[in-house]
């Protein structure tokens, strides 16, 4: 399981050899066993299919899982295999749609007011931000007050095994010693670095294989603005170089309120660490 980030990279690169069209349109049906959503097409980008017809296109594993019947959707559509596939799928419309670009405007509107050396520390609120979780659900960070939850960064393309994946690993091993311990409020929060790649289903995906359970973890993807944003308000850096991204990292247990209560920088934090500081909430 802590190697599938470095399949997941290998499966990008031969992938990405591929001529991918960005293609819009509303799922009609979702079949699981032959993995394959039935599209009515509302921009064809420059695939040749035909705008307003109705298409088959295999997906992932992930995509398959969630409920994007009758939505709007947006794809990287590629053409092998002799039949057309679905990649890098984000929703377009559900609920909380409409309202995440008003939140979002707001975030960038504060990022752009921070001082360089300024970002959020322990004792101080964080900001209200909207992505898209992994079920393809769109979230508003202040949902989650009233609970308190433990938040990181990672990307699923990371293959270096001390940092993304030893984190996913610790934050699942977490997730299982405050269930077993009655902690059943504590939820936990992961954003993506890498938001192009890192779709819903990508990070459905990813989640099952670190044994992540669902219902209180919420793997958050959005646009690139945004994400930048949060990486300039959480004080985290990151540096594209040699394809992929070198980073810093920081993790962070916020508390009911939506307040910092404990920060740990690098990423050589612990479980025991965090579960001291959760049951102390």
């Amino acid at each position: 399981m802590r190697y599938l980030s470095h399949y997941v990279a290998i499966f990008f690169f031969f992938n990405s050899l591929l001529c991918a069209e960005l293609i819009k349109g509303r799922v009609l049906s979702i079949d699981p066993e032959k993995r394959t959503f039935e599209v009515t097409l509302t921009d064809a980008g420059e695939t040749g299919l035909g705008k307003g017809e109705s298409f088959s296109f295999r997906v992932g594993r992930g995509d398959v899982e969630i409920d994007y019947v009758e939505r709007l959707i947006r794809g990287d559509a590629k053409e092998y295999g002799g039949r057309w596939n679905l990649e890098q799928i984000f929703p377009l419309d559900g609920i909380g749609a409409k309202p995440m670009a008003d939140v979002n405007k707001q975030l960038r509107d504060q990022t752009s007011m921070l001082s360089r050396r300024k970002y959020v520390k322990e004792g101080e609120y964080i900001p209200n931000f909207a992505m898209i979780d992994q079920n393809g659900n769109f979230l508003q960070i202040r949902e989650l007050q009233g609970y308190a939850f433990v938040l990181n960064f990672i990307f699923t393309r990371c293959t270096v095994p001390a940092m993304c994946p030893a984190s996913s690993e610790r934050m699942s091993a977490l997730q299982d010693k405050a269930r077993e311990a009655g902690l059943g409020n504590l939820h936990f929060v992961t954003i993506t670095f890498d938001p192009e790649f890192d779709s819903p289903g990508i990070l459905r995906q990813y989640a099952a294989g670190y044994g992540i359970e669902p219902e209180n973890f919420h793997l958050l993807t959005g646009t690139r603005q945004v994400v930048d944003d949060l990486l300039r308000q959480f004080g985290i850096l990151t540096m594209d170089e040699d394809g992929t991204i070198n980073h810093t990292m920081a993790t962070l247990l916020v508390d009911s309120k939506g307040r910092v209560a404990f920060r740990k920088e690098g990423s050589k934090w612990t479980v025991e660490e965090f579960f001291e500081e959760a049951q102390k909430l």
